[in-house]
């Protein structure tokens, strides 16, 4: 009985060694997956993750902040006193400036909204699934989501501006915009990457008509206007062709009897020889 005790307890410790080396293995297994996992997703899913989440951070913000600027351009009062024109002694416009009172308001205005916009955007949390990193239409919608977020950085820059484009004979179309320059940073898990988001917001558009002429030309040289049956006819000059006739013009050739002095730069005629008399006469 002794003998089979003793049996029983060596293989007893025997199977528990065993188990334990069991268990040593996979532990190490799970540990190499885990770093090779790690390793595949930061060389090959990392990039196009952190793409991704760009352009849906810069979406978002672009969207919140010209969200923000309409309902408040919306709710404020039109100001007619934005740009003040110039005109000339006839009274008839000659030109226009911003004005730097509603310049400075407007563009104060638009900076405080854009801060606290994003600002508020702190606490925005959005995800993307990770089948759309792998490139893959049919598994763009599965796989875990991988959280992003956004965090304000560095300081915002507004600027109102305009910008003209033709409208018309003697007609331009003004367009007065805000330009906003905002920088972002995109979080996702264990990275960090900066984001430029910029936008452009027109405020007001504006028609300066000037004077329209009696007549004017188009491109196949025909008066167009009211005028047009009095105006001038215009003929456009017709390029010579490279088979023109001479024009009596003769161009000396290598025969000439025009040589060229070496020693000096003038030029001179080569005096003809006298005739010697014929034995006859």
């Amino acid at each position: 009985m002794a003998f089979r005790r003793s049996r029983w307890r060596n293989q007893r410790q025997k199977t528990g060694g065993h188990w334990k080396k069991w268990v040593l293995i996979i532990m190490l297994v799970i540990v190499i997956l885990t770093v090779q996992s790690a390793a595949y997703i930061e060389r090959n899913l990392k990039p196009p993750i952190m793409h991704l989440a760009k352009i849906r951070v810069k979406q978002l913000a672009t969207e919140a902040i010209n969200k923000a600027i309409t309902s408040q351009i919306a709710d404020g009062k039109p100001s007619d006193d934005l740009i003040e024109w110039k005109t000339d002694t006839k009274g008839k416009i000659s030109g226009f400036m911003l004005n730097y009172d509603e310049h400075m308001r407007i563009t104060s205005n638009a900076l405080s909204i854009v801060q606290t916009t994003l600002q508020d955007m702190e606490s925005f949390r959005d995800h993307i699934p990770l089948g759309q990193a792998l490139g893959s239409t049919i598994l763009s919608s599965f796989g875990p989501k991988v959280p992003i977020r956004i965090e304000p950085q560095g300081a915002v820059k507004v600027d109102l501006s305009t910008r003209q484009q033709n409208a018309g004979i003697n007609m331009i179309l003004v367009e007065v915009y805000i330009h906003i320059i905002a920088e972002v940073a995109v979080v996702v898990p264990l990275d960090m990457e900066p984001e430029i988001v910029d936008t452009e917001l027109p405020i007001s558009y504006l028609l300066v008509v000037g004077d329209v002429p009696m007549y004017y030309y188009d491109n196949q040289g025909r008066p167009v206007g009211d005028n047009g049956a009095s105006a001038p006819s215009l003929a456009l000059p017709s390029l010579p062709s490279a088979t023109a006739p001479s024009t009596g013009v003769t161009t000396p050739d290598a025969s000439s009897t025009v040589p060229k002095n070496e020693g000096n730069s003038q030029l001179y005629l080569e005096e003809p020889e006298p005739l010697l008399p014929n034995g006859n006469e």
